[in-house]
């Protein structure tokens, strides 16, 4: 169940992510430090693999706590996508990324009597705090006409 979770919704996820979605990406103006593609692709791929390792132990150990986190940080994280390249808005992007802490916080927090699943997901989170949130906030700030109301 948790492999299959897992692809169903990076599959439904990236359905967001089209040619033309891309294109509107390519144009932004970014951060100086902005990750080069190949590297959001390896961080996407490790991200899928990690949750499902989580959310496999989760449902493992009949935790269901932790499952409903590991399931909410799946729906969380391709509601981003949707939110960022199906709207092509970067004010959404990073108003979905506050609202994504909530579920990735439930998640850790849940985990922390699992020792290998809490090893596992902290890194993924460390990522989300450091790098995801300054960029989505820096990325918006940059391109203030493509997130709707300024």
């Amino acid at each position: 169940m948790a492999g299959s979770a897992t692809a169903a919704a990076a599959v439904l996820g990236n359905a967001f992510i089209g040619r033309g979605a891309m294109d509107w990406f390519r144009k932004l103006h970014t951060p100086s430090w902005q990750l080069p593609m190949p590297g959001f692709i390896a961080i996407g791929g490790v991200y899928y693999v990690l949750i499902g390792y989580v959310l496999a132990r989760s449902l493992d150990r009949g935790n269901h706590r932790s499952t409903g986190w590991a399931l909410s940080v799946l729906i969380g994280n391709e509601a981003w996508n949707a939110a960022f390249f199906g709207r092509r808005s970067t004010r959404d992007g990073f108003l979905g990324l506050l609202g994504f802490l909530v579920p990735l916080a439930g998640l850790q927090h849940s985990v922390m009597d699992d020792a290998p699943s809490r090893r596992a997901l902290m890194p993924y989170t460390a990522y989300v705090l450091l790098y995801d949130l300054p960029w989505s906030y820096q990325l918006w700030r940059l391109n203030p006409d493509e997130g709707g109301d300024d």
